[in-house]
């Protein structure tokens, strides 16, 4: 709308663009007195546009501000003056970049070594895979999108290598059980399926249910 011109403005709005806008629950709101009813021209369509950006951003300000009194009574006013909003993000909800390194920290095995062929096709496996697949696939195993996160790697209980079993999850316990493939590819293709399509978390109901 800011950059079009005049002739294009009034194809497109004629006199049907008023000063009001929806909020997210619905509600139309005046984005001035008697807004509804004022008609919005070319010339004003630049502070058209700020009013609806304002009426959007602070649609939300008293939960903001409820969020920020309870951030307040466990985290210091001034530790949280040094910190970037990045920083912030990062502490509350955790890194959404997921390397295949820091996966590697934060890795332990259960009845296998780090050299074993299973885990060297795991971590070759994750390498193919992007930061959303990682993302994807650390919901699977620990039930979370972001690290930080501790995973638990153990044989599956089969133990014989196969291209037909899918890897399966314990959530609660953030637990991968990794069944023996005979390539690094047949483990990327199950890990990403098993990460893509298994959506439910341990006991919850299957989303597939009535």
């Amino acid at each position: 709308m800011e950059h079009v011109d005049k002739a294009t403005f009034e194809f497109r709005f004629g006199q049907e663009l008023v000063y009001s806008t929806p909020l997210s629950d619905g509600r139309l709101v005046e984005l001035i007195p008697g807004g509804s009813s004022v008609v919005v021209r070319y010339e004003e369509r630049v502070e058209f546009i700020r009013l609806v950006q304002k009426a959007r951003l602070e649609e939300s300000r008293e939960q903001i501000a409820a969020i920020q009194a309870g951030l307040m009574k466990v985290v210091p006013q001034a530790v949280v003056d040094l910190l970037t909003w990045q920083e912030v993000e990062k502490k509350v909800c955790g890194d959404p970049e997921i390397t295949v390194e820091a996966l590697k920290r934060m890795t332990r095995y259960e009845d296998l070594e780090q050299n074993d062929v299973r885990v060297q096709h795991l971590w070759e496996a994750l390498t193919n895979f992007t930061n959303e697949d990682r993302s994807r696939f650390l919901r699977f195993v620990t039930g979370r999108s972001r690290l930080p996160a501790p995973i638990y790697i153990f044989p599956d209980k089969q133990g014989s290598e196969t291209t037909d079993a899918l890897p399966q999850s314990s959530t609660c316990s953030s637990t991968l059980y990794l069944p023996k493939y005979p390539s690094a590819k047949v483990c990327e293709e199950k890990l990403r399926y098993a990460a893509y399509n298994c959506v439910a978390i341990d006991t919850d109901m299957s989303p597939w249910e009535e």
